[in-house]
């Protein structure tokens, strides 16, 4: 093939594979929640760790289940959540499109149930808010709180 004709399908294949540099935020924002959901099924505080702002603490208001409004390291949130899922089988956890709001900032919104069945026999169930931000071009958990 003649060189021409290798450097013009070079710059057709390249104008029509995206870059794979660069993420579209909505995408990366809908992997991070599936990644909440699927450590809130799996009952993974491990896992939801890996969602955690990486600096800076996570501010976590979640009423009855914990003491009260506090923001804690990605490790302390880690203990909190083992501990919760310790004593919760979770039957449901989603976030619903209609309640996930990218403010195009940076920040971003998401609002899901968590519905669970007690070790000693209970039920319950929680609206949670998430606030996640843009970090190093990945989205992680700023902020957890029960919604009202």
């Amino acid at each position: 093939m003649r060189p021409w004709r290798v450097g013009l399908l070079l710059m057709l294949a390249l104008a029509v594979v995206p870059d794979v540099g660069r993420s579209d935020p909505s995408t990366g924002l809908s992997v991070r929640l599936r990644q909440i959901e699927g450590a809130f099924r799996d009952g993974s505080a491990a896992s939801l760790r890996s969602s955690l702002a990486s600096s800076g603490k996570v501010r976590l208001d979640l009423d009855e289940l914990t003491p009260g409004p506090a923001s804690y390291a990605p490790g302390q949130l880690q203990v909190i959540f083992a501990r919760l899922f310790e004593g919760r089988q979770t039957r449901t956890f989603a976030f619903h499109t209609r309640n996930v709001a990218d403010s195009g900032s940076g920040t971003a919104f998401a609002r899901g149930t968590w519905t669970w069945q007690s070790r000693q026999g209970g039920q319950g169930a929680l609206t949670l808010t998430f606030v996640l931000s843009e970090e190093k071009g990945d989205w992680r958990v700023r902020e957890i709180m029960t919604s009202r």
